[in-house]
């Protein structure tokens, strides 16, 4: 039987046939999108996925530490912390971020563009917290508690806080501490809104006294509330600091300053050891512990009494007559003259059309350079300096430390100034350096080190502020051994005339009479640095100096007063000074004063 053919075509396909066939491609093309999907996901994009869901389900919170203690070379604290409430917001839980905002500026009197401001710094879906304010009041808490439904993503945390037994003591030499700075964060060490050193040892010992950061993993639910603690890292402490610092001495030199504006020393003078270091006016170290706007800071910057400069370190100042020594001790090494010798002591001194005064109108005739040196003349002065010369002047004076920073370890230390000899140098000149006015510039630590090597018969030492660096467990971590960085290579004929002359300075009738204490033998040279032309006329112009040791014969301690337009150095300087040795020999002066 034929077949019949329709059309001339070959054999008629199965519609239904068909439509399997491309049902099944679709399918198979289907599945192999769906499995280079799923291949894609779980390889490529796996661990991000995996990330991205357990952020979802967990959340971190951070654990401040504590940082480390500074303490004082007898085991007193000298800074300490306490819990204090802290405000910070989590982005990520902010539903409706400008409400939150809002509400909490009103609620706790904080300016919303700060607000603003310091949220803009992170992503919005972060999960960490970003804190807003340190050191909430009890009050300030319990209206964020009693708001917490309205203001999702706010949260109030305890962590440490910097707490101080006196609001200013030791203010430039313990420094402050905030929020790392932008550098801090980028160095690395730090985070966002950690607390860092920003100036004192507090920066100087901050990697040792920030310690780690701990926290916890918590397991939230769909709507954000925790359900359990999934990890825990507790916080490790900084380590602590026992530093060179005597807490009663420093007391002591604060409270004998008072109001007086300028820079106290006080070096232990068998070592170099820094036992107290005061600026003044001083800020209060709590200050910065809480909040801080712009303007605040800024009034505190522009302040005109610098009441965050160190001037022990970081002003310069003229001498004055403490820079007689150098001049003494050039004058004798170099044998231009003999402790024998006498020169004029009138109430001018004339050169060429120039006339130069005394510091008082007494005509004491010709003197021996130790009663110079005892009443200060500054007429023998200018011709003694003559006769030695500048060059020689100011290479002693190098060689005494001067001119060059004493090596602390506290940054912002000033160089001072000592004037580098021309050929044809003038003599006018060279009269103003010899009585310590004119191109020369001194800080109050330099003088402080220059007195020390009187002292020891030459020693300069480096001057030293951090003994050891413990961790919280009690290991070593750093140890800093006393240093002498100088020595001043004099002839033991001229140190012990040298020393011989400033005990008389205090004892023996000199300008330094108000320094002098029952019981102890003090040893030291006044100085009045002036600051305009004829300044006796107006006395509360000129800088008031005192630099001297105790006891006379057995040096231990160093002391330096700078009292900035204080007056003569005898009358503003000397007391000072005769307090904080009072202080400090307080069991001997005592036990003198009562004939013991």
């Amino acid at each position: 039987m034929a077949l019949r053919r329709f059309g001339g075509g070959g054999p008629r396909r199965d519609p239904f046939a068909r439509r399997l066939l491309f049902l099944t491609v679709g399918m198979l093309a289907g599945f192999l999108v769906l499995l280079g999907q799923l291949w894609y996901l779980q390889v490529l994009e796996g661990a991000r996925l995996r990330d991205l869901s357990e952020r979802n389900r967990i959340r971190v919170r951070p654990a401040a530490a504590p940082r480390g203690i500074l303490f004082d070379r007898n085991g007193l604290a000298l800074v300490d912390n306490r819990p204090a409430f802290t405000l910070s917001l989590i982005p990520r839980e902010m539903d409706n971020r400008d409400a939150v905002l809002a509400r909490l500026s009103v609620l706790l009197r904080i300016p919303l563009g700060e607000l603003q401001e310091s949220l803009a710094r992170v992503p919005p879906d972060s999960f960490m917290p970003v804190r807003m304010r340190r050191g909430l009041t009890m009050e300030e808490v319990a209206k964020v508690e009693e708001w917490k439904l309205e203001l999702p993503g706010v949260v109030v945390e305890v962590e440490p806080q910097r707490v101080y037994p006196s609001p200013r003591l030791g203010a430039h030499l313990l420094g402050y501490v905030r929020e790392a700075s932008e550098e801090q964060v980028r160095q690395g060490r730090h985070r966002r809104g950690d607390m860092a050193g920003q100036s004192g040892l507090e920066r100087l010992l901050d990697e040792y006294l920030h310690g780690r950061d701990g926290g916890e993993e918590i397991e939230v639910d769909a709507t954000g509330r925790p359900v359990r603690v999934v990890r825990r890292q507790e916080p490790r402490p900084g380590a602590h600091v026992v530093t060179t610092l005597d807490r009663r001495i420093q007391e002591v030199v604060e409270r004998a300053m008072g109001n007086h504006p300028g820079a106290v020393v006080v070096l232990d003078a068998r070592s170099g050891d820094i036992l107290a270091l005061s600026s003044s006016p001083a800020f209060e170290l709590d200050y910065f512990t809480g909040p801080l706007g712009r303007e605040a800071w800024l009034r505190l910057v522009r302040d005109p009494q610098a009441p965050l400069l160190n001037r022990a370190i970081q002003s310069q100042y003229a001498p004055g007559s403490v820079f007689k020594i150098v001049v003494a001790a050039a004058a004798l090494q170099e044998a231009t003259i003999t402790p024998f010798d006498r020169l004029r002591c009138a109430p001018t001194f004339q050169l060429g059309r120039r006339t130069f005064k005394n510091w008082d109108d007494t005509d004491w005739g010709e003197l021996d350079l130790y009663h110079a040196m005892v009443r200060s003349c500054n007429t023998y002065f200018y011709q003694l300096g003559l006769k030695v010369g500048l060059e020689p002047i100011a290479l002693y004076a190098r060689a005494f430390g001067l001119g060059t920073p004493t090596g602390i370890a506290l940054a912002g230390e000033k160089a001072g100034l000592v004037p580098a000899p021309r050929s044809r140098s003038r003599a006018g000149d060279t009269v103003n350096v010899s009585i310590g006015q004119g191109p020369l510039l001194v800080t109050p630590l330099q003088v402080a080190r220059m007195m020390g090597a009187v002292a020891t018969g030459g020693i300069l030492w480096k001057p030293r502020l951090v003994q050891r660096v413990e961790a919280a467990d009690g290991r070593p971590l750093y140890s800093e051994p006393s240093q002498m960085n100088g020595y001043v290579d004099l002839s033991p004929a001229v140190w012990a005339f040298l020393q011989r002359s400033l005990w008389g300075v205090v004892n023996d009738g000199g300008t330094g009479a108000a320094a002098r204490l029952p019981g102890l033998d003090v040893a030291g040279k006044t100085g009045t640095a002036q600051l305009i032309t004829n300044s006796d006329a107006r006395r509360g112009q000129d800088h008031a100096w005192f630099a001297g040791y105790a006891p006379a014969q057995d040096p231990q301690v160093v002391v330096v007063v700078l009292v900035e337009r204080g007056g003569r150095g005898g009358q503003a300087a000397a007391p000072i000074a005769r307090q904080i040795l009072q202080g400090i020999f307080l069991e001997r002066v005592a036990a003198a004063a009562l004939g013991g």
